[in-house]
């Protein structure tokens, strides 16, 4: 692994090192505002990526209405890696001197307000949709009174129909015959302003289609159960909203699973999620491909249950990339090199992201990182392993396989705002 941190540093101290500017215009406008980044390197056909990999992150945990690149070099030579980069967001990419115009079919940073009801008389239920797993969590006040969980997509199960039919099963196990007051949802997708899905993993698009089946998901989900508010965020923004809720301030939360999400929270608790499993932080020639999109070295790739499992296989361990996370904490609870040394290698990866983060988001303190898969002794030496190395603290949730259910539960009780949501098309 060559982390970007590293690469971008050598190329800085180049001795035919040159600015590359890299400007994030937040919005359209009179309140128009600009972020800029300044890249040192060389005006050679080596740099491109590695700058570039650097604007993606920007533009990633930022979602601005542009991202414009000062580049010492044509639009022409940056290709094709530019283009790959253009492909991946959906906002305007352009290279100066041309001038970052808006279409009229961009999409534009939003802030998603939530109009809080007041809950009915009853539990608070909280369901998180993973890739792999379902968990539902009940309530009463903040006493945990009942829980459930099942296989997201058991074998044979397809459609929309059937999700919503399990879920439905879960909130009524979980919630034991007492009256339910409010729902949260928590899914593993990025949503937009108002819950719209805007895109499927790789396994929703296999097993329901296209995000339109997800219209009025919540609501189908909570008919005749719920007499109260249903809300439905991505499943790391209900958790970032919970954290704000708390009190946390300049903190960035991701989650290992069977994907890579993660949102991050400023100094005033405003909560902006991002598709964090998207962060390129190797950029080592071998660096391996994300599994759809034309990126190599995103963290997705090598901290999900598919790279963990990819991890192992390297140390001699075959095991499904579902069962990974409990192989992982076997190998370590019994001392077997194989854990140690897959261990060794998220701690890795892990340590770049939070470099990366570091220098992305001026006065973070700390990362936080959830997800099933640390539960038990993985969680506690990764967070040893980080803590070593990295620039700022790092830590794992105290409850890494449950606080997304929780934070699901508390979601339509929470006000905090959540920004850099996208409202597709319309005009600027």
């Amino acid at each position: 692994m060559r982390a970007l941190a590293d690469v971008l540093g050598e190329l800085g101290r180049h001795q035919r090192a040159v600015p590359w500017r890299i400007r994030l215009h937040s919005r359209w406008g009179a309140a128009a505002a600009v972020r800029e980044y300044t890249v040192f390197a060389p005006a050679l056909g080596r740099s491109v990526w590695p700058v570039l990999a650097r604007a993606h992150n920007a533009a990633l945990l930022f979602n601005p209405a542009a991202v414009e690149i000062v580049a010492p070099l044509p639009e022409a030579d940056l290709e094709p890696v530019l283009g790959r980069v253009r492909s991946v967001h959906h906002l305007p990419l352009v290279i100066a001197p041309a001038r970052a115009e808006p279409g009229r079919k961009v999409d534009i940073p939003s802030v998603d307000r939530p109009v809080l009801r007041p809950p009915g008389p009853g539990l608070a239920i909280g369901l998180d949709i993973g890739g792999t797993g379902m968990k539902v969590v009940a309530l009463d006040g903040e006493v945990w009174v009942g829980s459930a969980s099942a296989a997201t997509w058991p074998p044979g199960a397809t459609g929309i129909a059937s999700l919503i039919e399990r879920a439905r099963a879960l909130v009524v196990e979980a919630a034991g015959g007492r009256p339910v007051g409010s729902l949260g949802i928590g899914l593993a997708a990025p949503l937009g302003v108002g819950g719209q899905v805007l895109e499927l993993s790789t396994v929703l698009r296999e097993r329901v289609g296209d995000a339109g089946a997800f219209d009025n998901f919540a609501e189908r989900i909570a008919e005749g159960l719920v007499d109260g508010p249903v809300a439905l965020f991505n499943d790391l923004s209900n958790l970032g909203r919970h954290l704000s809720d708390t009190g946390e301030r300049r903190l960035v939360r991701v989650q290992i699973g069977t994907s890579f999400g993660g949102c991050w929270i400023d100094a005033n608790g405003d909560v902006s999620a991002t598709e964090m499993g998207r962060l390129v932080v190797d950029v080592a020639p071998d660096a391996l491909p994300h599994t759809y999109l034309p990126l190599t070295g995103a963290m997705r790739t090598y901290l999900s249950n598919v790279g963990v499992a990819t991890m192992l296989a390297a140390e001699g361990v075959e095991c499904p990339a579902p069962e990974a996370g409990r192989r992982l904490r076997a190998a370590l609870e019994s001392g077997e090199a194989a854990g140690l040394a897959t261990l060794d290698r998220m701690a890795d990866v892990m340590v770049g992201v939070v470099r990366e983060l570091s220098t992305l988001l001026v006065g973070l303190r700390t990362v936080e990182c959830g997800g099933s898969m640390l539960q038990g002794p993985t969680g506690r030496l990764l967070e040893q392993r980080v803590n070593e190395r990295a620039p700022l603290d790092f830590r794992v949730a105290a409850r890494p396989g449950e606080d997304g259910a929780l934070a699901a539960a508390l979601a339509p009780r929470v006000s905090a705002p959540l920004r850099g949501m996208r409202r597709i098309g319309g005009d600027p």
